[in-house]
């Protein structure tokens, strides 16, 4: 089903120069699955051109000039000799070109305001359970960040996430909910689902129940990504920036939904992982600062799954898995040989 308001709002701050790369992204996504919103997108851009849009002064005439163009077109064409949907198309431009320049005109102030945003961030050791205002749940993990508004807008609900959070989404097929990445977008076709986007690690989403698609962030003119998961798949997405380019890596795979949210219930869980990426992990969950002093421990790959369990336990259960010795003191982990 078509969301026409979202469409219209999408558009008119495209071609008004103020559509952020994250609204590019859901634009261009509503056209990829729509052909008729192409045509209709199409025939906008004939009527309008962006560069008129120079100043307020100039958008009110460019905007004049464009109606104008329009109202001739229909009285001069007979009735019997335009066809349907050409009517539809037409007045659907005007209706856009009008939201282009509200988009346009309308007071920085304004747009300043419509942005606040509410914040819920979390230190080391630390987590929390957010109920949004549309009853949609969100558990948020230890070191991580969610920002959301405290009502939702007419067309959409959007949040922005650094670290990890389960989400379990209300149902609303009129409100599409978006999770802002720095690495991307998940737009919300399902119910619950899990989001591991820390920084400087790969971005990691895994569907419980429902569907989601997954849009990697992508330069400006470039067509976006879509990866759709279903539930117990997982997508990783890893963007590695070298000197001469940088390379964008998704890997989909099976997985245990159960296992991905199990930090949520108090629950460890570590597959084929190293000591350094497990020593990560304890680091958020306890909040102490993990040094290695050597480097061999580091890339030792353990499994182990733990529920409630103290440091203690679980540095105890590691090292009869995988030689090695280990600290604890009140505020940091030693890993030695």
């Amino acid at each position: 089903m078509i969301n026409e308001e979202l469409f219209t709002t999408l558009a008119a701050r495209k071609l008004a120069g103020e559509a952020t790369t994250a609204e590019q992204q859901e634009l261009e996504l509503m056209l990829q699955d729509y052909p008729e919103l192409r045509e209709r997108y199409q025939l906008l851009q004939q009527y309008f051109k962006v560069s008129a849009y120079h100043s307020s002064v100039e958008t009110e005439q460019a905007l004049q000039r464009t109606m104008s163009r329009i109202n001739i077109n229909v009285n001069v064409t007979p009735v019997k000799r335009m066809f349907p949907w050409k009517w539809a198309g037409v007045a659907a431009a005007a209706i856009l070109i009008a939201a282009v320049a509200v988009v346009a005109l309308r007071p920085k102030q304004q747009q300043i305001e419509v942005a606040k945003l509410m914040e819920r961030q979390n230190g080391k050791a630390t987590r929390a359970v957010i109920e949004l205002a549309d009853g949609s749940k969100i558990w948020l993990n230890a070191d991580s960040k969610l920002s959301y508004p405290e009502v939702f807008n007419s067309h959409s609900r959007e949040v922005y996430l650094t670290g990890e959070a389960f989400f379990d989404i209300a149902a609303d097929p009129k409100k599409p909910f978006i999770v802002h990445l720095s690495s991307g977008s998940i737009h919300v076709l399902g119910t619950s689902f899990n989001i591991r986007a820390y920084e400087n690690e790969a971005v990691q989403t895994s569907v419980k129940t429902g569907k989601v698609a997954f849009i990697p962030a992508y330069e400006a003119g470039k067509k976006p990504d879509t990866i759709y998961i279903t539930p117990d798949e997982k997508v990783t997405y890893r963007q590695v920036v070298t000197d001469d380019d940088s390379e964008r890596a998704i890997v989909k795979e099976i997985t245990s939904a159960e296992d991905d949210k199990a930090w949520t219930e108090g629950r460890l869980v570590f597959r084929d992982r190293t000591l350094e990426e497990i020593a990560f992990e304890l680091e958020r969950t306890f909040g102490k600062k993990v040094t290695f002093a050597s480097d061999a421990p580091r890339y030792y790959r353990l499994t182990g799954a733990f529920q409630n369990n103290s440091l203690q336990d679980i540095m105890y259960y590691l090292a009869r898995s995988k030689a090695f010795h280990y600290t604890i003191t009140d505020s940091t982990l030693l890993i030695t040989e």
